[in-house]
């Protein structure tokens, strides 16, 4: 992390280009390429995963995309390669972490091993670009619950909305085997889902600087599609809080990386269900981090520190959202639960909003399969309690940070503005860039204002 390989190299990177490179013209270039070819592509792939080398199979899940002879079997067959090398350097690594077989001077190969070959399966999405460009795949495979099955499920929920969001209590939190690598402890951390709910086990990554009591804690929440554990991307901001000298917990959010459902692409569901994904992945994962934070302060607790240190809670767009949920419904969860600061990044304080004035979910046709499956805006707000930011949040505004770019089309930038002003965030905790979506995260550790900003708060 420290050599010119790793975090410092781009760091310096970021310092240079960041002026030309995290500007609007980025976001109007990303968003496009992101609804029209990144999960397009990523559609294709996880159907090939599933049918495993079959073509039939592939082009019955994918029958509105290209004609067969434009996807051959050869890739086909590549994909199951690599994800079969894949799932078997995660047997491994499973068998290793938690299993406690083999030597621990092992742990850091087996982890380089199974990022090179996730990534390697990850990246075989490039491979379906020429039958896409001859007839488009479909970016979403929607199957949009209807008004009467998200009732059923979510309906006791609106009578309180929060009053049944508590995290369980104190859950069996498994703790893998840790392995330094750069002057930092890795592990892995996961417990059963709440309530047995239809998902992988909850896991996360947990890091902290080696032989040094952490200052603090820092959560990440990511956004949608975002798979640090197979992408296995550097320069980020939990990186940046790393340096700092903070623990840094990053959960895998419901339907990404190992917790991706078979047959969806990571986090495809969300969108794929309607108002009904909306709402099964914040009712998880909200009460998920929850837990989070309190094993956060278990951690210290076990290092018999004298004065844990604070939990700081961040998000980017769709975790954003989620840190918003979760401070729209903390207030009456238990203390050690609820984090002590705030840092949200790109947020809104509607999801109705976002599902329908959001750039990228008009670029993916989520209005219109939402329209065709029955529901209007109206009905969709009807939900809006247990989606959209309570009129105050569980910790005092002081604590809370926010960034905006004023020129955001995906959590647009006006509802942002409607979270900042409902909450009545201070202004000196509150920084609006120009800037997209994409940009005012991506530039966040190369102009870290509101990072050092945050430190600050966390020390006082």
């Amino acid at each position: 992390m420290e050599g010119w390989g790793g975090g410092r190299f781009r760091t310096v990177l970021d310092q240079s280009v960041a002026p030309y490179l995290w500007r609007p013209w980025y976001d109007r270039v990303a968003t496009p390429a992101i609804a029209r070819l990144f999960f397009p592509l990523s559609r294709a792939w996880a159907a090939a995963v599933a049918a495993q080398g079959d073509p039939d199979v592939f082009h019955a899940t994918v029958d509105t995309g290209p004609p067969r002879r434009l996807v051959g079997v050869k890739l086909l067959g590549a994909v199951d390669r690599a994800w079969r090398e894949y799932t078997e350097a995660l047997d491994d690594w499973e068998a290793a972490f938690f299993g406690g077989e083999g030597p621990s001077e092992a742990l850091n190969g087996l982890d380089r091993r199974r990022l090179t070959l996730a990534r390697k399966a990850m990246a075989l999405r490039a491979g379906f670009l020429p039958a896409h460009l001859e007839r488009s795949f479909p970016a979403i495979r929607f199957e949009i619950e209807n008004a009467v099955t998200v009732e059923a499920r979510h309906g006791v929920r609106l009578a309180a909305p929060d009053g049944l969001m508590s995290p369980p209590d104190a859950p069996d939190i498994r703790q893998s085997r840790p392995f330094l690598r750069d002057g930092v402890v890795w592990r892995w951390g996961r417990f059963a889902t709440p309530d047995g709910a239809a998902s992988p086990p909850a896991e996360a990554r947990i890091r902290e600087p080696a032989g040094r009591v952490p200052r603090g804690t820092m959560i990440f929440a990511h956004g949608i599609g975002m798979e640090t554990e197979m992408w296995g991307e550097e320069g980020t901001i939990p990186d940046w809080f790393l340096a700092q000298g903070f623990r840094v917990i990053e959960p895998q959010g419901p339907w990404h990386a190992r917790r991706r459902l078979d047959g969806w692409y990571g986090g495809e569901p969300i969108f794929a269900h309607g108002p009904g994904g909306l709402l099964d992945y914040s009712w998880l994962h909200v009460r998920e981090i929850g837990t989070w934070i309190a094993h956060a302060r278990e951690l210290d607790a076990e290092r018999d520190v004298v004065s844990p240190g604070p939990v700081l809670l961040s998000g980017i767009s769709l975790g954003a959202l989620t840190v918003m949920q979760l401070l729209s419904w903390a207030r009456r969860w238990r203390a050690e639960a609820r984090p002590d600061f705030a840092l949200l990044i790109a947020p809104a304080a509607s999801l109705t909003e976002v599902a329908y004035r959001g750039s990228l979910t008009g670029s993916m046709g989520v209005p219109q399969a939402l329209a065709q499956a029955g529901w209007t805006e109206e009905t969709v707000g009807r939900w809006s309690p247990l989606l959209d930011a309570a009129d105050s949040p569980a910790i005092n505004p002081d604590r809370i940070g926010i960034v905006l770019g004023d020129v955001d089309e995906i959590t647009p930038y006006a509802s942002g503005e409607d979270l900042v002003r409902q909450w009545a965030v201070p202004a000196e905790n509150v920084w609006t860039r120009n800037q997209g979506h994409f940009t005012v995260s991506l530039g966040l550790t190369s102009a870290p204002e509101p990072l050092h900003r945050m430190l600050e708060l966390v020390a006082t």
